[in-house]
C-alpha cells in the first residue's frame, strides 16, 4: 500500500503534461522570433565584412569595381568571375558569402552551396568607379547598393526588410534606402 502512495496518479501526470505543453506553446514563437534576429545579425556581419573586403579590393585597384558574376548562372558574361574568386583574398573564407538564412526551395539547396554565394552584385557598377558611376551621380553614393541578399531571406516577398543591403558608404541595413 506504501507504493501506491508514493506513485502519480494519471490525472497528476496528464495536468503536468499539458502545463508543459502549454509553456512550448508559448516559448515556440519566441524562439523562432530569435532565430530570425541571429540570422539578420550574421548576414549583417557577413556583409561588413564584405564591405571592409571590397575596400580592400578598390584600394588595390584604383577605386574600380569589379565585373562579377550575376546569379543564379544563367549564361556566363565575358569576363566577368565569381564574387569569391575577386574576394576571396580579402575574405576570411567562402563561409564569407553566406547568409544564414539561404534558402532555395525550388532547387532543394541553397544559393550559397549552388552558386558560391547568397549575395547578388550590382553588376552596373563593374568597371567603373562609385562616385563617378551614372547610379551615384543620380541618387549619390549613400543610395547606391554594392550587395544584397539574392532573395527575402529574412521575411516574406515584397516587405522591405526581407532584404539585407550593403551600400557603398559602408551601411549595411535591411532595407533599400530610397523606399
Amino acid at each position: 500500500m506504501r507504493d501506491r502512495e508514493k506513485a502519480f496518479t494519471l490525472v497528476e501526470l496528464l495536468v503536468v503534461l499539458s502545463i508543459m505543453a502549454m509553456l512550448l506553446g508559448i516559448l515556440m514563437p519566441a524562439l523562432a522570433a530569435a532565430r530570425r534576429v541571429a540570422y539578420k545579425t550574421g548576414c549583417k556581419e557577413n556583409l561588413h565584412g564584405c564591405m571592409i573586403a571590397f575596400r580592400m579590393y578598390l584600394d588595390d585597384n584604383k577605386n574600380v569595381m569589379p565585373t562579377i558574376t550575376n546569379m543564379p548562372v544563367t549564361v556566363p558574361i565575358d569576363n566577368s568571375t565569381p564574387l569569391y574568386a575577386v574576394l576571396g583574398k580579402y575574405l576570411s573564407g567562402p563561409e564569407a558569402l553566406k547568409c544564414p538564412a539561404d534558402r532555395w526551395p525550388e532547387k532543394n539547396t541553397t544559393y550559397f552551396r549552388h552558386e558560391g554565394s547568397s549575395y547578388e552584385y550590382n553588376r552596373i557598377l563593374a568597371e567603373q568607379v562609385i562616385e563617378k558611376s551614372r547610379l551615384a551621380q543620380r541618387f549619390g553614393t549613400n543610395e547606391v547598393w554594392i550587395l544584397r541578399d539574392y532573395e527575402t531571406f529574412h521575411g516574406k516577398p515584397g516587405r522591405a526588410e526581407a532584404r539585407m543591403w550593403l551600400f557603398a558608404d559602408t551601411l549595411v541595413a535591411d532595407r533599400e534606402r530610397n523606399k
